[in-house]
């Protein structure tokens, strides 16, 4: 067994606000592999890094993200909210928060709202597709990412496809797990059928990260990044 590369769920969102350019450079100096974050788009078409639909959770702003300016958006606080020491902390820019990860961190884009070609091509060119994934829980998102940038990698969730022959019939790169469903002989399958291998897990159970270890996941997409490595280095490192 090889350890798995980590996709930094929001950023290093336990230690700064996430989905800002201070999480992603937590991220950065966990020394995680990916940093995954959200996708949409202001009203005037402008991409943002943002998760919920509106502004409320994660900002001093009230709306909706789509029913905003970039101007207005641009004049948010989105780190207050977390701790006062992140103050200032704006929503980042699409174009802005890949600039800052070119050439340091892989990039898992999941796409809330938004056109996946223009997110492809703000990727390309910058020489950023080798190392970026992007997924949707939007099927119609899906649908057109498959169709018109099919070289942009792309994953699916296990919950979703039920098979992993179905993955591989909807020509995915990527087969995230759940907590629930991942099982030894499944991942033994997605990967002798050329799948990656991933697991998604908000929590911070052991035992869950353990049975992710010896199942032989390759990426786990988590928050508690320093919890799971501790439990990879127990496991495999020799006795």
């Amino acid at each position: 067994m090889k350890q798995a590369v980590v996709v930094c769920h929001r950023g290093a969102s336990l230690q700064a606000p996430e989905n800002t350019i201070a999480s992603l450079e937590g991220a950065i100096a966990l020394g995680v592999e990916v940093v995954e974050f959200d996708v949409r788009p202001s009203k005037d078409g402008v991409l943002y890094v943002m998760h919920d639909a509106t502004v409320d959770r994660t900002t001093d702003g009230t709306g909706r993200i789509s029913d905003m300016t970039a101007e207005e958006i641009d004049r948010l606080d989105a780190g207050s909210w977390f701790d006062e020491a992140f103050a200032g902390q704006r929503v980042p820019r699409l174009d802005a928060f890949l600039d800052a990860c070119k050439g340091r961190i892989g990039t898992y884009v999941e796409i809330k709202e938004g056109d996946p070609a223009e997110i492809r091509d703000m990727l390309a060119v910058r020489g950023m597709l080798a190392d970026a994934w992007t997924f949707s829980f939007d099927q119609a998102i899906r649908a057109e990412a498959r169709a018109k940038v099919p070289d942009l990698r792309r994953m699916v969730l296990y919950a979703h496809v039920g098979s992993v022959e179905r993955a591989v019939a909807l020509d995915a790169h990527i087969l995230e797990f759940h907590q629930d469903d991942l099982e030894e002989g499944l991942i033994k399958e997605a990967k002798q059928a050329g799948l990656i291998t991933q697991m998604f897990y908000a929590g911070s159970d052991r035992t869950v990260f353990e049975k992710a270890v010896r199942c032989g996941i390759e990426q786990m997409n988590i928050d508690q990044v320093e919890i799971f490595r501790a439990v990879e280095r127990e496991l495999l490192t020799p006795v």
